[in-house]
């Protein structure tokens, strides 16, 4: 497993893996062994990070980034993985570009960049 985004309100966690060594049976059944109930309800292809952010080095800094680009108007969502320095950010493309991410990340300290398509 790659990532998961656990949302304790809705009992529900979006996971990321590596499909050459999981598969989406293995990991319900890898949950189900620590004595909760999970299934399967879809599976999309990873998605590619948004941006890349350099610094990332303690839970400080990760807590900062999804706080800077969480007041950003148009985002909805967060996700960042300090070990590859990748942020996964949901957002309305009709509200902010990937651009103004990097410029708020900017103004808060971090150096970033716009991942490639």
């Amino acid at each position: 497993m790659k990532r998961a985004d656990v949302r304790l309100e809705t009992g529900e966690a979006k996971i990321v893996f590596d499909d050459t060594k999981q598969t989406p049976s293995s990991l319900a059944a890898a949950v189900d062994k620590l004595g909760f109930q999970a299934s399967v309800h879809a599976v999309t292809a990873a998605p590619k990070p948004t941006l890349y952010v350099e610094g990332l080095k303690d839970t400080k800094a990760v807590r900062q980034v999804e706080s800077t680009l969480k007041g950003v108007k148009g985002v909805k969502g967060v996700m960042v993985d300090p070990g590859l320095g990748e942020v996964f950010v949901e957002y309305d493309d009709h509200a902010v570009n990937p651009r103004e991410l990097v410029a708020a990340l900017e103004t808060a300290g971090f150096k970033a960049r716009v991942a490639s398509p």
